[in-house]
């Protein structure tokens, strides 16, 4: 049995303040049998994890850049609310999206900028179907609430070459 929200929520802001989001989102992740939790974000057509969380490899701090219809974050972008999905190959709405062969599950939930425009998303997603249920949306979008918030939301990582 899965704490409550309310205590979830405490744990996860504490987690935050006296280690770092990243620390955090690794503790929403265990709540789930997920792969990666990420906060998504947004720039020039292009979108990657401004902060990653693999289950299998925890030393691994970042995701790979895509072009943001390349990920179902563009799904969460385009309606401003929650997009879930338990199997890719099976969801009618992915048919022709280039992720659904690699990606088969997502929940995610926009991540907003102070004036209310979506910079991003807080998103469950792995290579393997999972049940969405186990994912509490009203948790996700509390938390993404708090980051933003509390000005905790990452910038778009800077391009090293």
């Amino acid at each position: 049995m899965t704490k409550p929200s309310s205590a979830t929520f405490a744990d996860f802001v504490l987690t935050a303040k006296t280690k770092s989001v990243r620390d955090a989102l690794a503790k929403l992740l265990t709540l789930t049998d997920f792969r990666y939790i990420g906060i998504w974000r947004f720039q020039d057509g292009m979108a990657t994890a401004a902060v990653h969380f693999d289950r299998l490899d925890p030393s691994a701090i970042a995701s790979g850049v895509v072009p943001q219809t390349a990920t179902y974050c563009c799904y969460v972008r385009e309606s401003g609310a929650p997009f879930k999905t338990p199997h890719a190959l099976l969801d009618e709405r992915l048919a022709s999206h280039p992720a659904k062969d690699a990606v088969a599950s997502y929940v995610g939930v926009p991540v907003m900028d102070s004036n209310g425009a979506i910079v991003g998303t807080l998103c469950h997603y792995d290579l393997v179907p999972r049940d969405v249920a186990q994912v509490d949306t009203k948790l996700m979008l509390l938390v993404a609430s708090y980051l933003t918030m509390n000005d905790l939301v990452p910038p778009y990582p800077a391009v090293t070459t």
